[in-house]
């Protein structure tokens, strides 16, 4: 059985700019996109080396928002991307959402089933055998201008059985 899986647009736009979308597909197979997302990401597609890649990728789906309260409730706190991705995952009771921004994250910890980041989509992919290391992805997305604090950086390396202990004797 699949999994249903929604994202809002950080993760798909910083692994197409570093040329890894395809990892979002090898794990998850199809991932679904409120309307709020491709609008971001035809805003930024000149910009943005690799939005024209997701806007036109089979495996994305686009699907439409029911329940436009739970929409205009969520964009007193959050941006309508954000917004629209915690309310498709609530309406399709998604089994996970992929999100980075703080307060998206704080948000959809307390209304979605399962939650993960850039940072964990990587970790799973490491331990599923589709990528060998996660520091050159971490490396990449770093040089994106993806936000990644020492702290996480260092704590995914370790997870991921990457980080050198650098003891001195």
């Amino acid at each position: 059985m699949n999994r249903i899986v929604v994202s809002d647009t950080t993760a798909i736009t910083h692994l197409a700019k570093i040329g890894a979308l395809h990892i979002l597909q090898k794990l998850y197979g199809e991932i679904l996109i409120p309307e709020a997302v491709v609008s971001e990401l035809a805003q930024v597609k000149r910009a943005q080396p690799g939005a024209l890649q997701v806007l036109n990728s089979p495996w994305i789906k686009v699907v439409p928002i029911n329940n436009q309260t739970v929409v205009n409730k969520l964009t007193r706190h959050l941006d309508l991307g954000e917004s629209e991705a915690i309310a498709l995952s609530l309406e399709l009771d998604a089994d996970v959402l992929i999100i980075d921004e703080v307060a998206g994250r704080a948000v959809a910890k307390k209304l979605v089933h399962s939650i993960i980041g850039m940072v964990g989509v990587l970790l799973e992919a490491k331990k599923k055998g589709h990528v060998t290391q996660v520091k050159p992805y971490l490396d990449k997305l770093r040089s994106t201008g993806f936000r990644l604090g020492e702290d996480i950086y260092k704590l995914a390396l370790t997870r991921a059985g990457e980080a050198q202990n650098k003891q001195q004797w």
